[in-house]
């Protein structure tokens, strides 16, 4: 009888832990964490494959380099054999997301407008929790300018983060990669109060240089429709959970290229400016966060992406600075927001607790 009152004991303990009654593990939860690229928008996959120049490596590309992820992509056929990663479809749908276990999203500087369902199936894919959404902007030269307003309409449609592109450029005279301002060599260097800074800026070599190729740059919005006011992104003037990650230098300036004018940010303005900005929503109800990742420039494709690690004889730490990121982000996803839920008891446990205590009571007379 003592080890029948032993075993209740525990099971009274594991109760209160919130250990019986927990969920299963999941087949994503014990494989690799998955990335979707977009090459379904007019995108190019300029960074996931080897930079050469002349025959000689310049940058490994990101698929032999970040091993630890499982890639994929939505896009043309064409590029299942040309990257030797699965094609999951011509167009975003909910479904391909989770079949596939996705957990990062990258759009990467779209040329053409989403449908409203393929917004409609990210924003649901959202609200499982835990997810990461990456979407890349760029400068309002060309048809960049038409890339800000498609990356504003998506994330005004999703309605779920405060950060926008504004509708303007960056340009750098002193810090940039062969004497070309448009050429920004920007930093890694996360605000202060940005939770778990020190994963954003492990193992950089070359003081966190990253190349913005033309960047734009981003602001926020009152409302997350996009109806209310835009604003710079400041450290001290910031929707909640919105942290910059790489800015340019001090020597810096907004700049016009095409109608409209910037809504938050004026021509000539000079000093540090936002080029990656994160935020860290709740989408779905009761679920673990997602993190939102609004960028000027983008990691992949364009005109030269962020991932290189030389560019005009600048050494950068381009790859290392989007493994930190892409490994930040996932971080970030894994625990609620809510301080009490590692110790939150479990509804069913606890009922099985409960019914136990009156029977332990009565074996101790």
């Amino acid at each position: 009888m003592r080890k029948v009152a032993v075993l209740l004991a525990a099971v009274v303990l594991l109760s209160v832990f919130g250990v019986v009654a927990s969920p299963a593990v999941s087949a994503a939860d014990t494989g690799k964490v998955v990335i979707a690229v977009d090459l379904a928008h007019g995108e190019n996959p300029k960074g996931l494959t080897d930079a050469t120049y002349k025959g000689k490596l310049l940058t490994k590309g990101m698929l032999k380099t970040l091993t630890q992820y499982t890639f994929v992509y939505f896009g043309d056929t064409k590029y299942e054999s040309e990257l030797g990663i699965k094609d999951i479809g011509g167009k975003i749908t909910y479904d391909a997301l989770v079949k596939n276990n996705v957990t990062i999203l990258i759009l990467g500087q779209p040329i053409s407008p989403l449908y409203p369902d393929e917004i409609k199936a990210i924003r649901k894919w959202l609200e499982l929790g835990g997810k990461v959404l990456w979407v890349a902007g760029d400068s309002d030269y060309g048809n960049g300018a038409k890339t800000q307003q498609f990356v504003d309409s998506l994330l005004d449609q999703l309605n779920i983060t405060n950060l926008r592109v504004d509708l303007c450029s960056v340009e750098d005279a002193v810090s940039n990669a062969g004497g070309k301002s448009y050429r920004v060599v920007a930093y890694d260097d996360p605000w202060k109060d940005t939770p778990k800074r020190s994963i954003l800026v492990q193992n950089l070599k070359y003081g966190g240089k990253i190349l913005a190729h033309g960047p734009g740059v981003v602001a926020w919005v009152d409302k997350p429709d996009g109806s209310g006011a835009w604003h710079p992104l400041e450290p001290k003037v910031k929707p909640d959970n919105a942290y910059v990650i790489i800015h340019s230098s001090n020597h810096s300036d907004i700049t016009e290229n095409s109608a409209p004018a910037g809504k938050a940010y004026s021509a000539g303005s000079t000093g540090q400016f936002p080029i990656v900005a994160a935020q860290i929503v709740n989408v779905g109800k009761d679920k673990k966060p997602d993190v939102i990742i609004v960028s000027g420039e983008t990691p992949i494709g364009g005109y030269e992406p962020m991932w290189v690690s030389q560019y005009y004889g600048v050494k950068l730490d381009g790859p290392t600075v989007i493994a930190n990121i892409l490994e930040w982000s996932v971080e970030m996803t894994k625990e609620s927001q809510s301080s009490s839920s590692g110790s939150k008891i479990c509804g069913p446990a606890l009922i099985v607790g409960l019914a136990v205590v009156p029977l332990l009571l009565r074996r101790r007379k």
